[in-house]
Order: C-alpha cells, then structure tokens, then sequence
C-alpha cells in the first residue's frame, strides 16, 4: 500500500465520522411516552354551597400530544366501569400535552363526593386515581 492510499483512506474515514455525528434523530419525536394524568391539588373537605378547585396535570402521549377531552367527572356516587357512573362533569378542555388544569366545582349537599380526572390523549382514554370529598353542611 502506498504512502498517499492511506491518507485518503484514513481522511475519509475522518470525514464519515465527522457526518454520522452530524445526523441524529430527534428521540423527543420518534419515541412515545405514556400517556398519564394526576391530580395535583383539591380540598379534603368543602362546605355545601361553595366553590372549590381540583388541579389536574395531564402529559405524555404518542403522535402529536393532542388533547381532545379533559374534565373531572364527579358526584355522590363511586366511579365504577364507566366514567359516566359520576353523574356530573366539569367544564372539558382541550389542548396540548403537557398541560396544567383547574377547574371549579360547586359543592352540592352535605355527604361525599367521589371523583376522577379523566383525558383523552392522541385518542386514547386516561383516568387518575379516585378521590373522595368530604361536603360538610353550613
């Protein structure tokens, strides 16, 4: 092998290296996160008659992160399968993830009030824990 032969081989291997470092993917993009949501702040106990906030966070997502649904579903009686076992739901939002949520709810008669966030993300359905409300009388 000759003198000049390996310069050329060693610059080309220079320069493939220099381009394969300047070529990425952007992992942001081509991964997918899981969808999730939680509920970031309520009140333990509230007085029938007045307003009181639940805070929700929802993130992650596939595809684009769109937001095409998200409330908080409630009232007296225990979420079972279906999300509409609630009986009620707040104001829904829509957007894109990450996003910070609050809504203001009105508290009804004394007892307890049940309560989920719930989004749907990219189309896919996602539910927080349940929460309980304790509503005391005035």
């Amino acid at each position: 092998m000759f003198p000049g032969k390996k310069i050329i081989i060693t610059a080309t291997i220079i320069i493939l290296l220099i381009i394969s470092g300047c070529v990425s993917t952007n992992p942001e993009k081509s991964s997918s996160k899981i969808p999730t949501i939680n509920v970031t702040s309520y009140q333990a106990n509230v007085i029938e008659g007045t307003n009181f906030t639940i805070q929700f966070e929802v993130s992650g997502g596939t595809n684009q992160g769109n937001i095409s649904h998200a409330a908080v579903h409630w009232g007296p009686n225990r979420g079972g399968a279906d999300i509409k076992d609630y009986g009620r739901f707040s104001k829904v939002y829509t957007g894109r993830v990450p996003q910070n949520f609050s809504v203001e709810l009105m508290a009804p008669e004394s007892g307890i009030i049940y309560f989920r966030a719930h989004a749907i993300i990219d189309g896919a359905d996602i539910y927080s824990n349940e929460y309980e409300i304790r509503v005391n009388s005035r």
